[in-house]
């Protein structure tokens, strides 16, 4: 009867010690992960049988791919990373000026769907942290974690001819094993 007990007392803190263990042999990485997209809008993407006005808008689509690989905090742990919890979005378009605006844009994410649209983005007004939809950077999240990239693809209309860079930069936390 001791005997079976002290195994049992030994086999909870054997299961409980294993945890801290665990949890011990992690480490916790505050990152930024970030995608520069560039879009070029050029007079030549109007089809030649639309009709073209001046001042009418121009359509743009561009896809880039993120990769986790490609973050200096996250290289070394690619094959141990556990969970990654993306907390904020903030985006930038850099290079438009005077007189030019994107009317509309979206991100769309492979997989996953429209992360976002906004609209009116001009260069006094090109940096945005967007409302996103409930659940959504989470369905993110669960892609970068399975896949190690995820595929963005941005696209709208502009006002006319312009080359800009849009950039993705996703706060995240990220939990990889140290031992493995």
């Amino acid at each position: 009867m001791k005997f079976r007990l002290l195994y049992f007392l030994t086999l909870i803190v054997a299961i409980t010690g294993c945890d801290k263990i665990r949890d011990a042999a992690t480490i916790s990485i505050n990152t930024q992960l970030k995608a520069d997209i560039p879009v070029l809008v050029t007079a030549a993407m109007v089809k030649s049988s639309d009709v073209i006005t001046p001042g009418a808008p121009i359509i743009f689509n561009k896809t880039q791919e993120l990769k986790i690989e490609d973050n200096i905090d996250l290289a070394p742990y690619l094959a141990k990373i556990k969970e990654i919890d993306l907390t904020s979005l903030v985006v930038t378009v850099s290079g438009l000026t005077t007189g030019q605006t994107i009317n509309s844009v979206s991100f769309d994410i492979t997989g996953v769907g429209t992360l976002l649209t906004q609209t009116n983005i001009t260069m006094t007004n090109n940096t945005f942290t967007p409302v996103i939809q409930s659940g959504m950077l989470d369905l993110i999240s669960t892609k970068l974690l399975s896949e190690k990239k995820i595929t963005i693809t941005v696209s709208g209309s502009a006002s006319g001819p312009l080359s800009v860079v849009v950039g993705l930069n996703m706060s995240a936390k990220v939990v990889a094993f140290l031992l493995k």
